[in-house]
């Protein structure tokens, strides 16, 4: 983080991360430098459901080549409704912020990081600074992988003893019939816990679910 500050000029930047890409926005101890300290609170409170980068264009182009730029894509068609807002009312009108670029960052056990790159400038970052992260990306992926992996025990950390035995169970690839008779419960009743526990995790899948619990 201090080193792309110095490098690139940056004084707004933050740095996520999670077991899973979805997870990360809901970090409530990332690294936060300059304004991304008081644009945090609300960040968390009411709009991280809505990132800009959680949006289906951006996670393709993090996917694909690490990063992805709010002016790259405005420039590649209109952006979803919530993402939009998120740059509207949260971004420009609250925070004056111009210029919004992600990082993605592949950590230990599969886990995943963004850095967050803001600017009242919306020229802060043009196309010679974007590829420079994007080999950024990758060789950092590359070293941080073999970093020593971390326990993500925060978004369990909530969990009733009862719904981390049906996470338990998800993990072991047991069906809802399955669980619901290893627990001695109505199937119905375990839908409801999976419901219940997908949301407070964030996770958006069992998939997603099973490999958090596998991580720990």
């Amino acid at each position: 983080m201090e080193a792309l500050c110095r490098h690139f000029g940056l004084r707004h930047v933050s740095f996520f991360a999670g077991a899973t890409f979805h997870n990360v926005f809901g970090d409530h101890a990332p690294l936060v430098e300059g304004a991304t300290k008081k644009m945090l609170p609300e960040y968390l409170e009411r709009w991280n459901r809505f990132d800009l980068f959680g949006s289906p264009p951006a996670m393709r182009q993090l996917v694909s080549s690490g990063v992805s730029s709010l002016s790259e894509l405005q420039s590649r068609g209109n952006l979803p409704a919530s993402a939009e807002a998120y740059v509207r009312h949260f971004l420009v009108s609250t925070w004056r912020m111009e210029s919004a670029t992600a990082i993605r960052l592949e950590l230990p056990g599969g886990h995943t990081a963004l850095v967050g790159i803001f600017d009242q400038r919306a020229d802060k970052l043009g196309p010679p600074e974007l590829a420079t992260m994007r080999l950024l990306s990758r060789q950092l992926s590359a070293i941080a992988r073999r970093l020593p992996p971390t326990r993500p025990k925060a978004a369990l950390a909530g969990l009733s003893e009862r719904q981390r035995q049906v996470v338990q169970l998800v993990a072991d690839g047991l069906s809802n019939a399955d669980i619901a008779v290893a627990l001695s419960l109505a199937e119905d009743s375990v839908k409801k816990y999976v419901s219940r526990i997908l949301a407070a995790t964030g996770c958006q899948s069992r998939m997603e679910l099973a490999l958090l619990a596998r991580s720990i």
